[in-house]
């Protein structure tokens, strides 16, 4: 393989890595989002967490849904 091939795969390779990444920190930034509403996450498992109705978590999941919803806390 060329010197030109091997840079071409590190810089698309790098590429692909830093959009997993933006995609992954999004992603956690919505989590986090819906994690503030005390329906998700550790703060369901609180007091006020388990005492209080969960709309607003149905709201951000309609307004700004995580963009993979691997934990599906928005079905």
């Amino acid at each position: 393989m060329s010197r030109q091939g091997v840079v071409v795969i590190i810089v698309v390779g790098n590429l692909i890595a830093s959009l997993a990444v933006l995609v992954w920190r999004e992603n956690e930034r919505r989590y986090a989002a819906l994690a503030i509403t005390g329906c998700f996450g550790d703060s369901a498992q609180s007091p006020l967490g388990v005492s209080q109705e969960c709309t607003g978590a149905k709201r951000l999941c309609r307004d700004s849904p995580p963009l993979l919803d691997w934990r599906h806390y928005c079905d």
